[in-house]
């Protein structure tokens, strides 16, 4: 009787320790909770710039999971960043084809794959993948911005003008700059195809778009000089300087050549005078006035001018700089070397351009 109450109580307690191993051994993890781990683990790694180690989560993740439309995203664009462009236009071609898209996820592949074909340089297909995008939907930011930026890179001047004139007409918080951009680059392609007539319209068509755009007023004036049209490049660099007072010191070096040239070589003082009663702290306007005195010979002119530019502006380091080239001219040695060892132990300040740079007029 004993040995059988013994038996029992082994029989129950081996029971017991059966259900208790049973009830707390992990259960396998269902594919979806796989994909979904690897698909986390994918976007911290991608986040940390591990994009090998990001590519791989995605991988495991598509194979758990074949419906994570974004992992494929991702895996297509982990590849042309990898530079493995036709890896990643196959992802995502792939993805075109898909069932039981939402507009979002659509609009999302073709984003990128628009992006692989001009990784690899296939312009027009990215155009198609872009045209296709807009005929469904007309609104779509990115599209537009897209098509503007490969004809850009493509110096198809008129076609981007078109493209910026569309985005503008969703967004009007965009400025008519970039529009004026477009003309003038367009206008100088045909200037080295040797297509003047039609550079010179372009040329005023910027000024017309954009009355604040200096490149067009610049290259308009060089281009009326190389016609040998001297008034009416002077008229332009003018109407310029009245209109777009704070960028005017970038007419200043072409409104002396063609004066000089002119042989009216009183003018460009009156001119630069004009300025300054116009624009009290246009300091390019006195230190060019400056430099003209100096070409004169009159140094103590050139002196007083420099100095009411430090009055106005005490850090003025241009003007330090004029100040001790003209004490050096006049003698005046000792003065240079004082304002010279202020210049050498004060950091400069930036100075204003007095080159036109083109660069820095695209509107952006």
């Amino acid at each position: 009787m004993e040995a059988s109450i013994i038996l029992l109580f082994i029989i129950l307690s081996a029971t017991v320790a059966l259900v208790a191993i049973l009830a707390f051994r992990k259960k396998p993890e269902h594919p979806a909770e796989i994909s979904g781990n690897n698909y986390a683990e994918g976007l911290n790694l991608l986040l940390a710039g591990d994009r090998s180690g990001a590519l791989n989560k995605f991988k495991e993740t598509v194979k758990h999971d074949s419906r994570n439309i974004d992992a494929y995203l991702k895996i297509g664009d982990i590849f042309r960043g990898f530079e493995q462009v036709e890896k990643a236009i196959n992802v995502h071609k792939y993805l075109t084809v898909r069932k039981n898209l939402t507009k979002k996820q659509h609009n999302l592949i073709l984003n990128s794959l628009a992006l692989d074909y001009i990784a690899s340089k296939e312009y027009e297909k990215a155009l198609q993948v872009i045209d296709n995008v807009l005929e469904i939907v007309k609104d779509v930011p990115w599209a537009h911005q897209m098509k503007f930026d490969i004809y850009e890179s493509n110096q198809n001047w008129g076609k981007a003008f078109q493209a910026y004139k569309e985005m503008m007409r969703k967004d009007n918080t965009l400025k008519s700059t970039k529009l004026a951009y477009c003309r003038v680059q367009e206008a100088l392609k045909l200037l080295k195809n040797e297509k003047n007539k039609e550079a010179f319209t372009k040329f005023k068509e910027a000024i017309k778009i954009d009355s604040t755009y200096a490149p067009g007023y610049i290259y308009l004036a060089d281009f009326y000089e190389s016609e040998g049209n001297q008034s009416a490049a002077l008229e332009t660099l003018r109407e310029f300087v009245d209109k777009v007072p704070a960028q005017s010191h970038l007419a200043f070096g072409r409104l002396r050549d063609i004066l000089f040239e002119g042989g009216i070589y009183g003018e460009i003082e009156n001119l630069y005078k004009e300025i300054i009663d116009k624009q009290p702290d246009n300091f390019v306007a006195y230190l060019a006035l400056a430099e003209n005195y100096e070409k004169k010979g009159e140094l103590n002119m050139a002196i007083e001018v420099c100095e009411q530019v430090i009055e106005r502006d005490p850090d003025n380091k241009a003007a330090q700089k004029y100040l001790v080239r003209f004490y050096h001219e006049k003698g005046q040695d000792e003065e240079a070397l004082k304002i010279a060892i202020q210049l050498l132990e004060e950091p400069e300040k930036p100075n204003y351009q007095s080159e036109l740079d083109l660069t820095e007029f695209t509107g952006d």
